[in-house]
């Protein structure tokens, strides 16, 4: 029996979080952050395959519109995202796409359109560690493209954009994070100054996905949904629509010609 390694830790061909093996995993995958979304688009494959869920990871595989398609989720933020995108690398994942939700910075932006992210922001750690790799936070053109293009057949408003990611959710988002009668906030503005570089929306994950997957050899992209703006203070209290056109977006993306698949 081979030694298992502290340096690398997979077993049998086996990763140690994702709970899937050899042959598993499609060149094309997407990448929602909460695993409950894996099962709510598993009824919009075909032929689907289900390896079930380990921590924050979830996975299937199937098929959608005549293309073997990935859905593995990350969990929140980067250093769980940065696992799951090695580990789907190493076991054959060549394009991978992040869908998720956003807040919007900038009132044209509604709640429910989507953004095609070009490039990314932000003082992630987990993007600064993979940039000594050679990452850069920028999406691959032809998938921007190609997003864009798939909205728009679909009938769906979709833009090209960038967004900053913050390893924070609250502080980091100026964001409340004291209850309402425990006192004022000390806000740092981080808001007006994602902003002020050109940001678009506010997110956790994106740096991270296109500076990981650029400095590993992925062909990355991010698909993100408006589910909140911070301009006019509206919030999507229901995103089932938006997560399901996600997938339909990114999925006939995958099918074009466009994006060389």
């Amino acid at each position: 029996m081979a030694r298992t390694s502290a340096a690398f830790p997979w077993k049998n061909g086996r990763p140690p979080h994702l709970p899937c093996g050899p042959g598993d995993i499609a060149e094309n995958v997407l990448t929602p952050g909460d695993p409950d979304r894996v099962a709510l688009l598993a009824d919009m494959l075909e032929d689907v395959q289900d390896f079930g869920r380990k921590r924050e990871f979830a996975v299937i595989t199937g098929s959608y519109e005549g293309k073997r398609l990935t859905i593995c989720s990350t969990g929140i933020g980067g250093p769980s995202t940065e696992i799951a995108l090695v580990e789907l690398a190493m076991l054959g994942a060549r394009r991978v796409i992040r869908i998720g939700g956003m807040s919007a910075l900038v009132a044209e932006y509604t709640v429910g359109s989507f953004i095609a992210v070009d490039r990314a922001i932000g003082d992630t750690g987990t993007a600064m560690t993979y940039r000594a790799a050679g990452g850069e936070a920028k999406a691959l053109p032809q998938i921007t493209r190609g997003l864009v293009a798939a909205a728009a057949e679909l009938g769906l408003t979709c833009r090209p954009g960038m967004v900053a990611s913050t390893d924070s959710y609250y502080f980091g988002q100026d964001r409340r994070y004291r209850p309402l009668d425990g006192g004022a906030d000390i806000s740092a503005n981080f808001i007006d100054r994602f902003q002020a570089q050109g940001a678009v929306g506010v997110e956790m994950e994106s740096e991270i996905t296109l500076t990981v997957g650029g400095a590993i050899g992925l062909e990355t992209g991010c698909l993100l949904g408006v589910h909140g703006n911070r301009a006019t203070d509206d919030w999507l209290d229901d995103y089932e629509a938006t997560q399901r056109n996600l997938l339909r977006i990114a999925g006939r993306a995958f099918s074009s010609t466009k994006m060389g698949t």
